[in-house]
């Protein structure tokens, strides 16, 4: 059974659309800003968020007062190679750092979990980079497990 997500006061939760498409590119290039900071050339998320946003592909944004975005969560599905089921999977979950540490990623998660249930789907995956720590540590906390490691080598 799927539960509400709670927001603390001041925070709403509201669904994206088409026309929030530069506000998805932006958390997004933010997100790779804070983890690679040496990184200057980001134009390939613009083009990852247009080949992939889609009205299967939701999209969800906390604002804090009116016109204020802290933090977006953005959906699609995947397929387990193992067993070949879908199941929901988190492209992205990113909250400003002003507005950390207020249960606004636990409360997307929460949300990405939901959507899932109420696909049919059993599982939620999600990939994260191995020195984002702070990330690791919340998905641990909340239940999600290594299933499988993406490995890459320089050439």
């Amino acid at each position: 059974m799927a539960t509400v997500s709670i927001l603390p006061d001041g925070y709403r939760l509201r669904s994206g659309d088409r026309k929030d498409l530069y506000l998805l590119i932006d958390f997004l290039e933010n997100t790779y800003r804070e983890l690679f900071p040496g990184q200057s050339q980001l134009a390939h998320l613009t083009h990852t968020v247009k080949a992939y946003f889609s009205p299967e592909t939701p999209l969800w944004f906390v604002d804090k007062e009116i016109d204020r975005t802290v933090a977006c969560l953005w959906m699609g599905k995947a397929v387990d190679q193992s067993n070949g089921a879908q199941y929901g999977h988190i492209f992205l979950v990113y909250v400003k750092p002003s507005d950390r540490h207020q249960g606004l990623a636990t409360a997307l998660l929460n949300e990405a979990k939901m959507w899932s249930e109420s696909k049919g789907q059993t599982q939620l995956g999600l990939q994260v980079f191995i020195a984002n720590q702070p990330a690791l540590n919340l998905y641990e906390k909340l239940g999600f497990q290594t299933q499988s490691v993406l490995m890459v080598k320089r050439l």
